[in-house]
């Protein structure tokens, strides 16, 4: 009896790695698959936000002020 469990064991602890396995793939498809959803609703929400509400305030482009040094005054002659 002892021999038989000998030689079975590695088979019983190869089918449990198996199952351990396939467990964990498909439950990484089925993170996968949520995130997906859930980043395509977000998605939908934020360009039907842009789109029939748009911001009230116009962003108006600022110029710089200050000095503005070519790279080539510093190199020697």
């Amino acid at each position: 009896m002892q021999r038989f469990l000998n030689k079975l064991i590695p088979f019983v602890l190869f089918g449990i790695a198996i199952v351990a396995f396939i467990f964990g793939i498909m439950l990484l498809a089925y993170l996968f698959f949520l995130g997906a959803i859930i980043g395509v609703v977000l998605f939908i929400a934020s360009w039907i936000r842009s789109k029939f509400f748009p911001s009230k305030t116009l962003t108006k482009a600022s110029k710089r002020t200050g000095r503005t040094f070519d790279a080539d005054d510093w190199k020697k002659p």
